[in-house]
């Protein structure tokens, strides 16, 4: 069985589409964060809604499912992206129909499943913690395993810091497939893993895809700056009015 591993869409639609037609997979699972940052939320939940099997609440689809400001969940590093962020989930909530709203209200905090025999534990973030919570990469892997030292899987699946990492924690293997829609590695195609169950492989993959109705959209919808310059660079600027 190949197992296709995506996080961190938000709302780029045309991302998610060249990665699910182009990788080819028996089963696919998602670490949340379907909306925000980008203009297409509602063909990015429709499109999961069809294809996507495991699935968990990512910071972002809270913040649109329950109607709150983003501002309100910041830690110091994205202080200043406050107002930003604000405006591009009240924007984002706009687009999203009340059926799609419905969805990413049911969408389970953190989930356990098998596949082939393989137990798999999946969070947005990480276990015992805020939604916004950021892993530090940098952490000793003495710290890291603290984190996950009481979940029982073989393997664990976690998004939200848009940067692609495997990790081994006691017998068990992290993975972070990076992010889809918005990677923050300075490398602007989409981001994903594949795992292979008859082999144990674990392999990331980029894929380029087309931005021009991405773009187009941001600046008719008067989108943060942010958004279209973590597009083209893969990263994200300083200061969010830059372009």
């Amino acid at each position: 069985m190949r197992i296709l591993i995506i996080s961190d869409i938000h709302g780029n639609f045309h991302a998610l589409e060249r990665v699910m037609n182009e990788v080819g997979y028996d089963v696919a699972v998602c670490c949340g964060d379907l909306v925000v940052d980008y203009p297409f939320p509602e063909q990015c939940i429709r499109a999961v809604k069809g294809t996507v099997s495991r699935i968990c609440l990512g910071n972002n689809d809270y913040t649109v499912a329950y109607d709150k400001k983003a501002s309100d969940n910041l830690g110091a590093k994205y202080a200043h992206y406050a107002a930003a962020l604000d405006r591009v989930t009240d924007l984002t909530a706009g687009m999203v129909s009340d059926e799609s709203k419905k969805y990413l209200l049911g969408l389970p905090r953190e989930t356990r499943f098998v596949l082939d025999g393989i137990s798999f534990y999946m969070n947005h973030t990480v276990p015992n913690m805020p939604l916004h919570h950021y892993l530090d990469l940098a952490l000793p892997l003495s710290e890291l395993n603290r984190y996950y030292e009481d979940v029982q899987a073989d393997v664990i699946l976690t998004g939200h810091t848009h940067v692609p990492y495997i990790k081994k924690c006691g017998n068990k293997i992290l993975i972070n497939p990076g992010s889809v829609g918005e990677p923050r590695d300075k490398d602007p195609r989409a981001s994903f893993a594949t795992l292979d169950t008859s082999t144990g492989q674990i392999a990331f993959g980029r894929l380029e895809y087309d931005t021009t109705e991405t773009v187009q959209r941001l600046r008719e919808l008067n989108f943060p700056n942010y958004s279209l310059f973590c597009l083209r660079n893969g990263y994200l600027p300083d200061n969010p009015d830059e372009a």
